[in-house]
């Protein structure tokens, strides 16, 4: 099934590009470091074709690469459809999660003596799962309270580059 995409979908779409701007951004400023060495360390003439060749190359092959990483995603926001597939909750889990470096170490006479800097409960994080297609899925409170074993639920993918935008109730 076929249908529109929402504006929170289009925001996780545009999300997902990041990496397409980030990755050749940060070869370019190696590139513009290098440069900038060979200009000042070297002695390099910036003026020389070989040099100015170089640097349009590099430049162009990143611009390359930046399209590369984020055609799909371009092409799931010009075209503005998402793809939609039911299938069956296999199983539910749910799970008790702590916040790593969020606790201390409890030394039993200063723990108890102060108990906020030598004590520290680490913060709990419940964490809902919903195995569909033998895969983990973790899902919102909501959701996981609405759907049942063996109920069906709707998995929106984006339509090229695939990527799992949400899951809702099949109604």
């Amino acid at each position: 099934m076929i249908k529109n995409l929402t504006d929170t979908d289009i925001k996780e779409i545009k999300y997902m590009t990041r990496a397409g701007y980030i990755i050749p951004t940060l070869f370019l400023a190696f590139a513009a470091l290098e440069s900038i060495y060979l200009v000042l360390g070297e002695g390099v003439d910036p003026s020389t074709i070989t040099f100015i060749l170089i640097n349009a190359s590099v430049v162009t092959c990143l611009i390359i690469i930046s399209y590369l990483i984020n055609r799909k995603y371009f092409k799931d926001l010009k075209s503005g459809e998402k793809k939609i597939e039911i299938h069956t909750v296999q199983k539910k889990e749910d799970r008790t999660s702590y916040e790593a470096g969020s606790g201390t170490l409890h030394i039993p006479i200063l723990g108890d003596l102060f108990p906020k800097l030598w004590s520290q409960e680490m913060k709990k994080n419940y964490l809902m799962y919903l195995i569909i297609k033998n895969t983990r899925f973790e899902v919102s409170k909501e959701l996981y309270d609405q759907v049942n074993i063996g109920e069906s639920v709707q998995m929106h993918y984006s339509r090229y580059s695939n990527i799992l935008l949400s899951i809702k109730k099949n109604n």
